[in-house]
């Protein structure tokens, strides 16, 4: 799976911006779709947080001395964050594909249900306006008259 560049800023903590200008530049790799946006592969992604998080390494310790709040984020750490983040959109797309199952299965299980009640009402509808049967005890048949007439 990959990130749009939205995602892809979620996930490093930064601004769309920032990593449309990083890719624009050349320091993230992105694939570019048909319909103009862009992917970015998770690993990629890392490797780019982590060239970064030595810079910003450098930059907090000069920070630090000046008395910044800002603090190091352990690369392990964010790796770990990108692997959640990645499971997490993962389960996501898992969870939408089963909802549209639920979805199609309920709308098959009405449909089957509506032939179901058309049906019954039409084998009533048979039952009701077929004939009734004379019972065969007045009626004589061909061969009972027969017997009859040879008995006597």
């Amino acid at each position: 799976m990959t990130y749009t560049l939205a995602t892809a800023a979620e996930v490093a903590g930064k601004t769309k911006p920032t990593i449309w200008r990083a890719v624009k530049s050349g320091k993230i790799s992105a694939t570019r779709l048909e319909d103009g946006s862009f992917r970015i592969d998770p690993a990629e992604l890392g490797r780019y947080l982590t060239s970064t998080q030595e810079t910003l390494a450098n930059e907090t310790a000069k920070r630090s001395e000046t008395g910044s709040p800002l603090g190091e984020m352990d690369a392990k750490v964010l790796q770990e964050a990108i692997a959640l983040r990645f499971t997490v959109e993962r389960l996501e797309a898992l969870l939408a594909t089963e909802r549209e199952r639920a979805a199609e299965l309920r709308e098959e299980r009405n449909q089957w249900r509506d032939q179901a009640q058309r049906l019954a009402i039409t084998h009533e509808k048979t039952i009701a306006a077929a004939p009734a049967l004379e019972p065969t005890a007045d009626r004589s048949g061909l061969v009972t008259r027969l017997l009859a007439a040879v008995r006597g």
